[in-house]
């Protein structure tokens, strides 16, 4: 029986050997030439052999024997796992697959009466941070305001008929008080209130509902008498306009931060104006001899205001807005409030016809300083 010997010994005796070092395990092999593995055929099993004790092993071989030792996968070059599934997915049949499966999805789908969705849009980069900061802008433009100024506009006033009514006999009769049919007209300047509250939907465009008060404060006076002026005055007058509105807002921003915004504002308002008019001495040269009143053709006049509403306004820092703008008169609607001046002499009373009394406002001319709580 041929005697065994240790493969390591084999390796020392052949030191010309080129072939990598491998920590190689004590196995035996008969004593002789190493006979070649076949690469076609399973190596065969080495025969079963007393261990023979290892012999010394010097300090070169010992650090040698602590190099970590080829894994399996890498002795027989196989393929990493990812690779593999990276084969599969390009696998024209296995993308056919894939396809006939989502097919089979959307009839499901369709079967349930669903609709499948096989197209999905993606937001541009920035477009949700963007939508975000509008919103919070809107927010912060919105919300309850208060603000005041100031209105400017011109109130006329005339009587149309040689008619008027007698206050003993309750009808009408040839009117003794005018020797000419009076048009008087009179610059009226007013203090003006606003309280409401505005929503913005995005930055640019809102709306608001809110009330406001034009009135003069005091009594401003009638300077012109069928074209002849005073500054005197031929009568004095109060008005007072009281409405509620609505208004579409507009605004653009003047730097890319958008706190500050110049727009524009169009809307719709429905008022309830008063007026009481009082007579002075420069009124009597178109009085008949003997007639006269404490006022020049209304007592009192009371009736709802329909107005256009328009106009411009520059915003600071989102809450601070200042106004320039008109209100436009569209109709009147009376309400049968009204009382006519009446004129006294010795001998008769008469009073003056409501409907032959005429009152026009012009377009009212506001500018107001509003914050936005």
């Amino acid at each position: 029986m041929p005697t065994p010997v240790l493969a390591f010994d084999m390796l020392e005796e052949s030191p010309n050997i080129d072939m990598p070092k491998y920590n190689l395990q004590p196995y035996l092999f008969p004593e002789g030439e190493l006979q070649e593995t076949k690469q076609a055929t399973q190596p065969e099993q080495p025969s079963k052999a007393k261990q023979i004790p290892k012999p010394p092993v010097s300090a070169e071989k010992t650090m040698s024997s602590k190099q970590p030792q080829e894994t399996q996968e890498n002795v027989l070059h196989v393929v990493p796992l990812p690779t593999l599934g990276n084969a599969k997915t390009e696998d024209p049949t296995h993308l056919h697959e894939l396809d006939e499966k989502i097919k089979v999805l959307k009839n499901k789908i369709k079967g349930m009466g669903g609709t499948p969705q096989t197209k999905f849009g993606y937001a541009k980069k920035g477009t949700r941070a963007k939508k975000v900061a509008n919103h919070k802008i809107a927010k912060e433009k919105s919300g309850f305001f208060l603000g005041g100024g100031y209105g400017f506009g011109t109130i006329n006033e005339s009587y149309n008929s040689q008619q008027a009514k007698s206050v003993a006999l309750g009808i009408p009769e040839q009117q003794e008080i005018f020797s000419v049919l009076p048009k008087l007209s009179g610059a009226a300047n007013m203090a003006n209130v606003e309280l409401g509250y505005q929503q913005y939907f995005n930055p640019y465009f809102g709306a608001r509902i809110y009330g406001d008060l034009l009135f003069i404060p005091g009594f401003a006076n009638y300077t012109t008498l069928n074209d002849n002026t005073t500054s005197r005055g031929f009568g004095g007058f109060f008005y007072g306009l009281g409405s509620l509105n609505m208004d579409l807002l507009f605004d653009a921003p003047l730097e890319k931060q958008k706190k500050h915004f110049i727009g524009a504002y169009a809307g719709f308002g429905v008022g309830l104006m008063v007026l009481k008019d009082r007579c002075y001495n420069a009124f009597r040269q178109v009085l008949q001899e003997g007639y006269n009143s404490p006022n020049t053709l209304w007592k009192t006049l009371i009736q709802v205001d329909y107005t256009i509403n328009l106009g411009v306004a520059f915003t600071y820092n989102r809450h601070l807005r200042f106004e320039v703008g008109t209100k436009i008169p569209l109709t009147y609607l009376r309400l049968g409030f009204e009382t006519p001046a009446t004129y006294i002499n010795k001998n008769n009373s008469q009073q003056l016809i409501s409907e032959d009394t005429g009152f026009k406002r012009s377009s009212l001319l506001v500018m107001n300083v509003l914050y936005a709580f």
